[in-house]
């Protein structure tokens, strides 16, 4: 998945880098190994996280085999690749490993949804310069920055390729020099805390809601001019993306900082480890929604949110995976969950100050809100994928990502609270 220093040019006038292939056969002989020497199973293929080369990239510095490449780049590649060779059914181990990230996903998404639910709270307080879920995006993508920037711990043994020595027999060469591998893209725990832990403890759904709230001034404190507003709103917009892109980076460089003091997780561990997490993700799922049932005082605050937030990751984590690939250029998959998910976000909030709709109602749909829709979209994601994109593929995902879902915040919610009035919530 690897680009080899190859520049290549717009996606409408280029294909790809063709795969090495062994002579005389046409066919891959290599594993496939990105631009940080990661084997990136196909199971994965499509997943941001996965893809995207790493924040910081260094052509200069030793010993890191570091090169500049683009995310769409990385994909081109897989779907040549993909129409080079048949369809291949997962391994069984494959199957086990997309069990156990599925395990990790549901683990993480719960405390990524409560973690951001009390990061919020906890920001939020009179003359607060800064409110709202913009900390709780600059967390997660910091988070993000690290994980994708580390090396030490989920290091490997060195890739090998074969290459025939003319004499009838094969020999084996390391890739990249001699640099370890990086195989953690491949490891089910480090999907679990980038696409499980960042993207739940960001949301872009919950970053337009914002940015309405801050455009329409409907909680009104103290009159203010219609200028003012749009000044608001773009303190949200730009605030969030500065905030955001520089977590990132700074998670990144954080790595790089403590590279030399992470120690290296055996490799005998990994079993045991994937053993926890498969026991671990169904049982917290099950622990949240025992405790939605039994403890009412929590529902409407936390217990819902982490009752729904396995969902919205889940069904996110399978759009990147369908989506994304269609248009390396344009992460369909992400564009599409966080579109969608802030238009269905606007009708719960609108559902919620419904006269048809109980206490109880009220507190399922605030669930929905903070769980399924704040899990569903996500920011982290969409900081790696704005930041790895050629330039003008990232400037159009940028704008149409943001200007769509603000929109479908007015056309929902703005249209029937600008003309009635917005109605008090249930609960």
């Amino acid at each position: 998945m690897a680009s080899t220093g190859t520049t290549i040019p717009d996606p409408e006038l280029s294909t790809s880098v063709l795969p090495a292939s062994r002579p005389g056969t046409g066919t891959s002989a290599a594993p496939k190994v990105s631009s940080q020497g990661s084997r990136v199973s196909h199971q994965y293929s499509g997943v941001a996280e996965v893809d995207a080369p790493a924040p910081v990239q260094d052509e200069t510095e030793d010993n890191l085999p570091h090169r500049r490449s683009f995310l769409e780049d990385e994909r081109l590649e897989e779907r040549v690749e993909a129409t080079a060779h048949a369809p291949e059914p997962f391994t069984r181990k494959e199957r086990l490993d997309l069990f156990t990230t599925i395990c990790w996903l549901i683990f993480f998404s719960i405390w990524g949804a409560l973690a951001r639910i009390g990061l919020s709270a906890l920001t939020t307080y009179p003359g607060s310069p800064i409110a709202g879920v913009i900390w709780a995006n600059f967390a997660g993508c910091f988070v993000m920055g690290f994980m994708a920037e580390e090396i030490q711990f989920f290091a490997g043994v060195p890739v090998q390729n074969i290459h025939p020595n003319g004499n009838g027999g094969d020999v084996k060469k390391t890739t990249d020099g001699g640099h370890w591998s990086i195989d953690k893209k491949a490891i089910p725990l480090y999907i679990g805390i980038t696409t499980g832990f960042c993207g739940s403890l960001t949301s872009f759904s919950t970053w337009m809601r914002d940015s309405f709230w801050a455009m329409s001034n409907t909680h009104l404190v103290h009159p203010r001019y219609r200028g003012y507003n749009v000044e608001a709103l773009l303190a949200q917009i730009i605030g969030t993306i500065a905030l955001s892109v520089g977590g990132l980076k700074a998670g990144a460089h954080f790595a790089l900082f403590l590279r030399p003091f992470i120690p290296t997780m055996p490799t005998g561990f990994r079993p045991h480890l994937d053993i926890f997490g498969m026991i671990l993700g169904p049982a917290c799922w099950i622990g949240v929604v025992m405790m939605a049932i039994f403890i009412p005082k929590w529902r409407g605050l936390v217990l819902f949110s982490g009752v729904f937030a396995p969902l919205g990751t889940m069904l996110r984590f399978l759009a990147s995976k369908k989506l994304n690939p269609m248009l390396p250029w344009f992460p369909l998959g992400t564009f599409s969950v966080n579109v969608g998910g802030s238009m269905i976000d606007a009708a719960f909030i609108l559902l919620q100050g419904y006269s048809g709709v109980s206490f109880a109602g009220c507190e399922i749909l605030q669930g929905l809100e903070d769980g399924l829709c704040g899990c569903l979209t996500t920011v982290s994601t969409w900081v790696v994928e704005i930041t790895t994109l050629r330039r003008s593929h990232a400037y159009r995902y940028g704008v149409a990502s943001i200007l769509c879902g603000f929109v479908s915040f007015v056309i929902v919610l703005g249209t029937y609270t600008w003309d009635h009035g917005l109605d008090p919530r249930k609960c």
